[in-house]
């Protein structure tokens, strides 16, 4: 039963593309401190374990996994990528992630939220609230993102990406980030991303413009 009615919108397929190889990176558990910033006083993020997308184009299934860390003893990311269709060319789109974590969840939960480019309003206010509802219920989202808008120290081009939103600060304006591709796990060139890190929901927001998250 969905508990919130979404429009359903057509959007570009989001694949984890990258002009460097990935390394495997281990999983290790997180704190909820931000390291682009210190996440703020009174922030909320989810007890979950990240891990480094162990190929560069496991994105998808990397974010889905820190996700699905916070509520259980995640399956691996090539079990994942299997249930999301992940080939070389990336996770096609955000519905396989809400596929597959309502399924390994076996919930109903999510759902695929669609964003315009440039966002409306009404689709910012529903991220922030999609992120308070969620995480104050154990529910991290994964967003698909792309470049335009990006955090400092992200690699130039042109960047189709998957991130886990596991935490938000300041009311809900303030998000924070697990990036599978963070501390290098996407390639030389993501040497400089923190595997965590806290940015402005209303950045965030045109950060997914073009495509969706699942919340």
């Amino acid at each position: 039963m969905m508990r919130r009615i979404t429009a359903a919108v057509a959007v570009l397929m989001g694949l984890c593309l990258s002009l460097f190889g990935a390394s495997a990176a281990s999983a290790f558990a997180i704190t909820p401190a931000g390291v682009l910033s210190a996440a703020p006083a009174g922030a909320t993020t989810l007890s979950y374990t990240w891990q480094g997308q162990q190929t560069y184009y496991y994105c998808g299934p990397g974010s889905t996994r820190m996700v699905l860390s916070a509520r259980m003893s995640p399956p691996s990311q090539d079990t994942i990528a299997g249930w999301e269709g992940t080939t070389s060319n990336g996770t096609d789109d955000t519905a396989n992630v809400v596929s597959a974590l309502n399924h390994f969840l076996n919930t109903g939960w999510y759902e695929r939220k669609a964003v315009s480019d440039p966002p409306t309003q009404a689709q910012r206010d529903l991220l922030k609230q999609d992120i308070v509802y969620d995480v104050d219920r154990g529910y991290g989202l994964v967003a698909n993102v792309v470049s335009g808008w990006r955090p400092p120290g992200y690699p130039s081009g042109t960047i189709y990406h998957y991130v886990a939103i596991v935490g938000y600060a300041d009311d809900g304006d303030t998000a924070v980030i697990g990036d599978p591709a963070g501390g290098g796990a996407g390639g030389g060139s993501w040497s400089n991303v923190p595997q965590q890190y806290s940015i402005s929901t209303y950045d965030l927001g045109t950060w997914i413009g073009e495509k969706a998250y699942a919340a």
